[in-house]
């Protein structure tokens, strides 16, 4: 029996035009990703520009989501920080307000240099949530810390009691497999490489967290159903779709990109926070208009629809 597949979306942090956080929008965005068939959200991670949030409103945007989100859509709060402290605090906050899990980077300026090290950060602040299933972040090309997952993932199933797998999202596919290796049946790998998904896929990756996945979870649904049909031209092409978008924001900034396309074909999240950059509505049509998103979206909605 096939197992069933996992469609986290990397959420946006909704803001007002004076860069404050507008947690009313958040309403909107849970009823968008639950009728695109999401099946859960990864909140105040990169997407939602977590690190440009003080530790009260990242607080702020977790009680909105949770209180958001419907049973059984799934809330992971990014707690990484910098500060090992700050992480504990927030991961406790986010077992109290009543998320479904936490995640958390390594700091990524005073930087941890081997697994060991690294499982010694994230020790503390997964226990400040002993009670919620606790994911390793790993997303080198970001933090600069380029200790392989596996090994981390190795150090942490004996160091951490409610470890629970990893946020995969780098392009070393063998570390990638290594890690879902060493977890055997009892950890989940997210996979978080929208333009890779589908040869992480082949690896045995059964979950996923896309930062497209805000607009793109009807187009992953077609992909994962001929990806397990064993029709491979029909998921590389809904690939391909994924594999544009990125490439038609990676020239803006994959993030704030992503964000203006997404007010034009999903939720109106507001502008981006420096040190990011909001994007011209020109720019966020260029976007669009480059890309066959629009067309792939209402032709996998439909499809989507059916299947439900």
């Amino acid at each position: 029996m096939t197992k069933p597949f996992s469609i986290v979306a990397a959420a946006f942090t909704p803001f007002n035009a004076d860069g404050s956080p507008a947690p009313g929008t958040i309403a909107r965005q849970v009823e968008r990703l639950v009728a695109d068939g999401a099946t859960g959200a990864f909140i105040c991670g990169t997407t939602g520009e977590g690190a440009a949030l003080t530790t009260r409103e990242r607080k702020q945007v977790a009680e909105a989501w949770i209180a958001a989100a419907p049973k059984g859509f799934e809330i992971i709060v990014h707690v990484g920080h910098a500060s090992v402290a700050e992480a504990a605090e927030l991961a406790a906050h986010a077992a109290a307000a009543g998320a479904g899990a936490v995640a958390a980077v390594a700091p990524y300026f005073l930087k941890p240099r081997s697994a060991a090290e690294l499982a010694e950060c994230l020790a503390p602040i997964a226990a400040a949530a002993p009670g919620l299933p606790f994911f390793y972040y790993h997303i080198p090309m970001v933090t600069g810390i380029t200790v392989p997952a596996t090994d981390v993932t190795r150090v942490a199933i004996e160091r951490i009691p409610n470890f629970a797998g990893v946020k995969f999202t780098g392009d070393d596919l063998g570390d990638l497999g290594r890690v879902i290796d060493a977890g055997a049946e009892r950890l989940r790998v997210f996979f978080g490489r929208d333009d890779m998904l589908l040869p992480a896929m082949a690896l045995g990756v059964r979950n996923a967290v896309g930062m497209t996945f805000n607009f793109t979870a009807p187009v992953v649904h077609a992909m994962v159903q001929a990806h397990d049909a064993g029709d491979q031209a029909a998921a590389s092409r809904q690939q391909k779709v994924i594999r544009d978008v990125l490439g038609a924001a990676a020239p803006y900034g994959l993030v704030n990109g992503l964000k203006a396309l997404g007010q034009r074909v999903a939720v109106d999240c507001g502008p981006c926070r420096p040190p990011l950059a909001t994007l011209t509505e020109a720019d966020a049509r260029s976007i669009e208009e480059t890309t066959d998103i629009v067309r792939a979206l209402a032709a996998t909605r439909t499809q989507h629809l059916r299947a439900a």
